[in-house]
């Protein structure tokens, strides 16, 4: 049952919870169990009750709970809970937490386009790729006036070429988004050398450190590039216009038998093969197939290329001191575009193979998979209402963070137990189809308990059930805390409740 999965959940995380105290363990596991039961929003004054409210607000506030500790028995709950045999995604994306609406916050920071106040929140997400599933955040900061609050787990200053910035811009060093990324993954890599681990960001993280410290560590990364520049190819590729090459190289001596070509002419002449159709939403983003508004198809073509270029840290260049070997993967649309509308293209940079189809479709699909983290984002804003909380600092606000990010990686993962895709909220014809009879028939014993529970769950979260509507995180959240409380009302007042049953009936 899903409630074994909760009881479950508690049980490694309090064995993987050492606070320095037994009392501050159990109040840990109470923290996160409350959010799980009741996810709308505790310690914002939104929770089922004052004395949960109280609790999360006396927990964040004591001063002997230890923030990395707190950290580091959330990354043990979450490493467990992805299988040994399945490759480890750590997605990675920035999020601001805009608390502009209140003062609460002492040491907000200018975020955004610097018109609004709050903290920039880091995270790197855990994703079990051949599952789809949530496995948890393995580790996040929040970046407040003083900087990012992590800086007694990470060292941000451990690289030797940033050691020539001056002290100024080595404290900015701090709150640059690349290089968070490149410590963060260091320090989640150093850590996991039982699991195959895949880097995957989006254009902000396209970085030659990250580049090399993935490759140097023998771990993978998929991440989108940022922008067109030259690079060097084998000149053994036929497709390539030898009128389009040139001597000039940016960095090191050009290699023996490589020409040096613009990525932008490599993107327009690299041999193409059909590989699926996508949906994309009204905004032209990457969503699923009842969400779309439109489709278009697209075609993939790769290549491998060796690579250098200088890292922008604070308005400072960096030389990184040697080339990087990876492939690219070029992701066309085939069909002309929707008018006022760009035609989808994304360029991949990747240590994966890319040989074959089969393979260059693996990596598509390792992208596509980066929106789950934007997913997530909106279960702890929306569904946890983690900008209304009025912790009036970083510390506090982190604390709730760790409890909240475990309790949102339970409720999205709850679709996995009766075998749904937790990165779709929209149902297949198949799925609606027994959802439907199991929310229809909840007392029969003959259908999968799970899949009763489930369709309860959606039912009360206000899912209309109909063929075309999704079941989506905040469904989720909602008839959760609905069954709960009705659950906590019988426990409470059964005969009572018996009672008014038969008064009702008989109106």
């Amino acid at each position: 049952m899903m409630f074994e999965e909760l009881n479950d959940l508690l049980s490694t995380a309090s064995t993987n919870t050492s606070l320095g105290h037994a009392k501050r363990d159990k109040a840990f596991i109470r923290q996160i169990k409350n959010l799980c039961t009741h996810p709308g929003g505790t310690g914002s004054g939104t929770s089922t009750t004052i004395a949960d409210a109280v609790s999360a607000y006396r927990f964040a506030d004591n001063k002997a709970i230890n923030l990395p500790e707190l950290r580091e028995a959330r990354f043990a709950t979450a490493l467990e809970s992805c299988p040994e045999n399945e490759t480890l995604l750590v997605i990675n994306d920035v999020s601001i937490l805009d608390y502009c609406s209140h003062e609460s916050k002492s040491d907000r920071r200018a975020v955004g386009d610097g018109k609004g106040k709050g903290y920039e929140y880091v995270c790197n997400l855990g994703v079990a790729l051949e599952s789809e599933r949530y496995v948890g955040v393995l580790h996040d900061c929040l970046i407040n006036k003083d900087g990012p609050d992590d800086t007694d787990q990470i060292s941000y200053h451990s690289y030797p070429p940033f050691n020539e910035l001056s002290e100024k811009d080595s404290n900015r060093l701090e709150c640059n988004h690349k290089h968070i990324l490149a410590c963060h993954f260091k320090h989640i890599s150093d850590r996991t050398f039982d699991h195959h681990i895949i880097e995957v960001a989006d254009r902000e993280f396209d970085d030659h450190f990250i580049f090399k410290d993935c490759i140097s560590a023998e771990r993978d990364f998929v991440i989108r590039s940022s922008a067109l520049r030259n690079v060097q190819v084998s000149s053994e590729f036929e497709w390539i216009p030898q009128d389009q090459c040139t001597h000039k190289y940016p960095g090191l001596p050009q290699l023996p038998d490589h020409v040096c070509i613009g990525m932008r002419t490599l993107v327009d002449s690299v041999p193409l093969v059909y590989s699926k159709s996508i949906s994309l939403d009204a905004k032209g983003r990457l969503t699923d197939k009842k969400s779309e508004k439109s489709q278009v198809n697209v075609s993939v073509g790769a290549f491998p290329v060796t690579l250098y270029r200088k890292a922008k840290r604070n308005q400072t260049y960096i030389e990184p001191g040697d080339y990087v070997n990876i492939n690219v993967v070029v992701v066309k649309q085939t069909d002309p575009p929707t008018e006022g509308r760009d035609p989808i293209e994304w360029v991949l940079y990747t240590t994966l193979p890319v040989e074959s189809l089969e393979e260059i479709n693996k990596v598509v699909r390792i992208y596509e998979l980066r929106w789950l983290i934007e997913s997530f984002f909106k279960y702890l804003k929306s569904g946890f209402k983690l900008e209304d909380l009025r912790y009036d600092n970083a510390r506090k606000t982190a604390i709730h963070v760790v409890a909240i990010t475990i309790a949102a990686t339970f409720l999205i993962n709850l679709k996995d137990s009766i075998g749904l895709p937790v990165s779709s909220s929209n149902l297949t014809s198949e799925d609606y189809d027994k959802i439907k009879h199991a929310e229809k028939n909840p007392d029969d014993s003959n259908i999968d308990e799970n899949l009763r529970i489930f369709a309860l769950i959606a039912r009360q979260g206000g899912w209309r059930g109909r063929r075309t509507d999704p079941i989506s995180p905040m469904t989720m959240i909602k008839g959760f805390e609905r069954v709960i409380r009705t659950i906590e009302m019988l426990q409470d007042a059964q005969e009572l409740l018996k009672l008014l049953t038969k008064e009702y009936q008989r109106e």
